[in-house]
């Protein structure tokens, strides 16, 4: 079980590579100001750590999982609805309707694909 920790932080840093691309490329193409991409992005990376700390202070000695699911379950509907509300129309207007969809198909089975290969490497007495 104590190998499971060494790979949840080397998981969220890989995941930061592709994020903070994701960040960087838009405001490049529409700046063309490599610096403030790369500010922007450093910021939008540095959200997930100073998050964790603030958590750290404010709730010092354990958090509550229901407290928890209540805060994962917020943030996931934010994100859902940024990308179906803001996302998902610019993808239509740039590259297609066709495109879009198919990319947001790839997306979920990408993620769906992340969330089993998880669930089967973790010990049985942790899940999902």
């Amino acid at each position: 079980m104590g190998l499971i920790y060494l790979d949840i932080p080397w998981c969220i840093a890989l995941h930061n590579i592709p994020e903070g691309i994701a960040v960087a490329l838009p405001i490049y193409f529409a700046t063309q100001s490599k610096m403030q991409a790369f500010l922007l992005a450093a910021g939008s990376g540095l959200a997930e750590p100073l998050g964790v700390i603030a958590v750290a202070f404010l709730f010092p000695s354990s958090l509550n999982p229901d407290i928890l699911e209540g805060l994962l379950g917020s943030v996931g509907g934010v994100m859902a609805f940024l990308t179906l509300h803001e996302m998902l129309p610019l993808a239509f207007d740039y590259c297609g309707q066709k495109q879009a969809v198919k990319a947001v198909f790839v997306g979920m089975a990408c993620m769906s694909a992340s969330l089993y290969f998880l669930e089967i490497s973790l010990p049985k007495e942790i899940s999902l």
